[in-house]
């Protein structure tokens, strides 16, 4: 009868399964079921028949009955009553002397196997729901009757991580106890990751919230300020804490399922996830916040979509409220957005219903998310951090430090990103658009569009707790204003440079730096694939695309289709082209990668020197030419560059053994070959002459809002014998090029500049800077800016009274 029933269930069952494969847990496939004891918290022969099929369909090793044999299953608890009660522990809980020994040749590995039928919870606890929603109560044979009948296919069971048998042991001695504490923590840890913490109702955390110290003393001092009575600053607090606090509803979390994998069909050829291990190990022994890249409205979703499909607690999203629209805006609260106000400084009611309600998540063990740049980028290159999450963050964390606090960075690679035109737009002068319900409808007219696959990256993780112990010696209260914001200011430089370090590198990125020197925008297909080549074995990111493991024919053609260029045939081959229009949208794909090459560039640039000069080239020489100019551009695009002899003696030999391997590149246009070598040194050439100008304004001692001025009038003749970088639009002959900077990375880099060593000052050091672009330069460069240089002093200097 028990073997009839494992059939039909095995049939009927649509569960989903995670590390159910040997490499998954880091097994070799010749593992036999003698080495291995499958671990369960309560014993359940629904959730038996489900390992075994998991161990069926992964190739693990299959345990030997579905049968309650403690020497194929070992269970901490006996099976629950049917309508939930817990029963007396089974008389073999443990089986001890069946499972382990103290013989080390033959200890089994113990393999946790966690089970969740209805894995996600509810936030509103009706009695239907509480049924069918896997909660932290028991799970009853009813409601795992109702979950087969009626949800057959939201049941997740995820293998391991393996514990050796030393892990459970008190030393070589068999201890019961110990034993099954640690097996039950192990149990407890899964759980909080995968459903997230036990969850109360969204009205008596909104009670509790209203009720904290800090909020009621902000209501005192709202109505004493506003000559108001006190309930109705009361009820403005309450007011307030409806407008943020999230709603999460299971059944919604499923309808965005369904809707979001028929988007993603329609959108994308794929959704390619790496590094998700990092959040797993994690979410074990801290609360995570997620901290991803913000590049378009997309991300909201994507990023829970991800993590439900894989089994992991949805995290609460920080969302701006100018997404709380009609119908969209009670569907993503539900789905887990809590929303925020740009800006309430001044509201310091608001403010304090804010922060106790960030407290609260943190302190109760849910996960976060939210965008440290604040908004999304409209130009492809990271965004300097905002102060005001990583604020409230650590002050949360100054009040109750329990448990780790962990950032795990994400990152988004689009190969093509929906707002694309948008972003062109408002580049160009134009204002930004508020979001309406009509944004829904526009998105259905872009399904005719190629958008490519999306790649989701997760970084390593930053333990709070760890930065701050390098940080704060005495105790977190005593922490001084102005040490405080310090610690605000580093600590979100460090987030933003992390996600920049977990770029996944698409082909689309590396076609965009191809095209950036591509004049008129002109290539044929063999070089286009040839110099993505070269630039994938230099790029080296924490993730590579799969898509570069296809055929060079194959990943030409895709990356064309992706990026919106024209393929004419010639007689000489196949030739790409990219018109104004889709330079302009590749652009936003080349600043995002252009960190990850500027150590190439910077010594593909003193390589050629070296060559000119017939020099000889030593690692010493290299670091203290390009030292200087590293620092400014890791400031300036937000990176940490490893600067260490080994990584750069390993970029020296790849850029040689590439050139070798590679035949001489022609350029389109002329007549003339540039070497391999050339080819990279140009990638940073734009950024140089940003450098070089903005250092001699700084050191005419213009203002910044005057350097921005000069800067984005300021425009260099690019000499017809080297690669050219896009051409800005008003250029049709690519014979210009723009050197504006936005606002934001002419802060940075100017903040960089004047960053005075105490033993150089600042003049010393911007001569250094001087003198190292001037090392490093082209000499037709260098005799373009000097000219550009003194010209832009002259025309600016008159109008700094004007703007002091």
């Amino acid at each position: 009868m028990q073997t009839l029933l494992a059939k039909l269930l095995t049939f009927w069952l649509k569960p989903t399964f995670i590390n159910h494969r040997p490499l998954d847990l880091n097994l070799g496939s010749d593992i036999s079921a003698d080495q291995v004891r499958y671990v369960l918290d309560c014993d359940s022969f629904a959730d038996r028949v489900l390992i075994t099929l998991g161990c069926r369909l992964g190739g693990l090793p299959t345990p030997v009955t579905i049968h309650s044999d403690p020497i194929a299953f070992w269970c901490l608890h006996h099976r629950e009553g049917f309508f939930g009660r817990r029963s007396p522990r089974s008389s073999h809980n443990l089986s001890l002397m069946n499972n382990l020994t103290t013989d080390p040749a033959k200890a089994p590995l113990l393999i946790p196997v966690s089970i969740y039928w209805g894995h996600q919870p509810d936030r509103k606890l009706s009695a239907w729901k509480a049924l069918l929603s896997d909660q932290w109560g028991p799970s009853s044979r009813f409601r795992k009757l109702l979950c087969i009948l009626l949800t057959r296919s939201h049941i997740l069971v995820q293998f391991g991580p393996i514990l050796a048998q030393h892990q459970v042991l008190d030393g070589n001695v068999l201890n019961k106890r110990r034993a099954h504490r640690l097996l039950r923590a192990h149990f407890k840890r899964q759980r909080q990751s995968i459903i997230g913490p036990d969850l109360s109702h969204r009205r008596t955390l909104i009670d509790e919230l209203l009720t904290a110290d800090s909020v009621q003393v902000a209501i005192d001092t709202a109505a004493e300020l506003q000559e108001l009575p006190r309930h109705q600053a009361a009820a403005s607090a309450y007011r307030y804490a409806q407008e943020i606090a999230s709603d999460q509803s299971y059944r919604v979390v499923r309808f965005f399922n369904i809707l979001l994998t028929w988007l993603w069909n329609k959108l994308y050829d794929g959704i390619e996830v790496s590094h998700l291990e990092r959040v797993r190990a994690a979410s074990e022994h801290a609360e995570i916040i997620y901290v991803p890249c913000h590049r378009s409205h997309i991300d909201y979703l994507l990023l829970s979509y991800v993590l439900y499909n894989n089994g992991l607690a949805l995290p609460h999203i920080a969302a701006g409220i100018n997404l709380d629209l009609p119908i969209v805006g009670p569907l993503l609260r539900r789905a887990g957005a809590f929303f925020m106000r740009r800006s309430f400084r001044d509201n310091l009611l608001y403010k304090a219903v804010f922060d106790e309600y960030l407290h609260l998540l943190l302190s109760r063990g849910y996960s976060v998310e939210y965008f440290v740049e604040g908004g999304r980028s409209r130009n492809g290159s990271m965004r300097s951090p905002r102060a005001g999450m990583i604020n409230m963050t650590l002050k949360a964390f100054y009040r109750d430090h329990t448990r780790d606090v962990q950032f795990v960075p994400v990152y988004f690679s689009y190969d093509r990103v929906l707002e694309i035109s948008t972003y062109q737009k408002e580049l160009k002068g134009h204002d930004k658009q508020t979001e309406s319900l009509f944004d829904l409808v526009r998105v259905t007219q872009l399904f005719k569009l190629v958008f490519g696959q999306v790649n989701v990256n997760f970084g390593e993780p930053l333990s709070l707790q760890t930065y701050l112990a390098n940080q704060i010696e005495g105790p977190y209260h005593e922490v001084a204003t102005d040490t405080h914001r310090a610690i605000c200011e580093d600590l979100g430089l460090n987030i933003v440079k992390r996600i920049n370090a977990t770029l996944a590198v698409t082909p689309i990125q590396l076609f965009a730096i191809i095209i950036a020197q591509t004049p008129e925008g002109k290539i044929s297909k063999v070089d286009a694939v040839e110099k993505l080549r070269s630039l994938q074995r230099l790029a080296e990111a924490d993730y590579t695309s799969c898509q570069f493991q296809q055929s060079d024919a194959d990943l030409i053609d895709y990356v064309c289709a992706a990026s919106g260029v024209s393929v004419t045939s010639i007689t000489t081959g196949d030739l790409i082209h990219a018109d104004q229009h889709c330079r302009a949208n590749l652009k936003y794909y080349e600043q995002s990668v252009l960190h990850l090459l500027a150590l190439p560039s910077l010594i593909a640039n003193h390589l050629m020197t070296l060559d000119a000069a017939r020099g000889v080239d030593s690692l010493e020489r290299l670091a203290s030419t390009i030292e200087p100019l590293i620092s400014i551009l890791d400031d300036s695009l937000l990176y940490r560059s490893d600067k260490s002899p080994e990584r750069l003696a390993h970029q020296v030999t790849a850029l040689r053994e590439t050139q070798l391997e590679m035949t001489p590149i022609l350029d389109i246009g002329s007549s003339e070959s540039s070497s391999f070598v050339n080819f990279i040194a140009a990638i940073i050439w734009p950024i140089l002459c940003q450098i070089k100008l903005t250092t001699d304004l700084v050191e005419a001692k213009l203002s910044l809002e005057n350097i921005g001025q000069a800067l984005d009038t300021a425009f260099i003749e690019w000499p017809s014998d080297l690669f050219l970088p896009t051409a800005t639009q008003d250029s049709p002959q690519n014979k210009t090029v723009s050197l504006g900077l936005d606002k934001e990375t002419l802060d940075r880099m100017v903040q960089s500049l004047t960053k005075s060593n105490p033993e150089q000052g600042v003049n010393a050091q911007l001569r250094r800077i001087q003198d190292a672009v001037n090392e490093l330069l082209p000499l037709p460069l260098q005799a373009s800016l000097n000219p550009l240089s003194r010209n832009l002093i002259k025309k600016h200097i008159p109008t700094m009274a004007t703007t002091h």
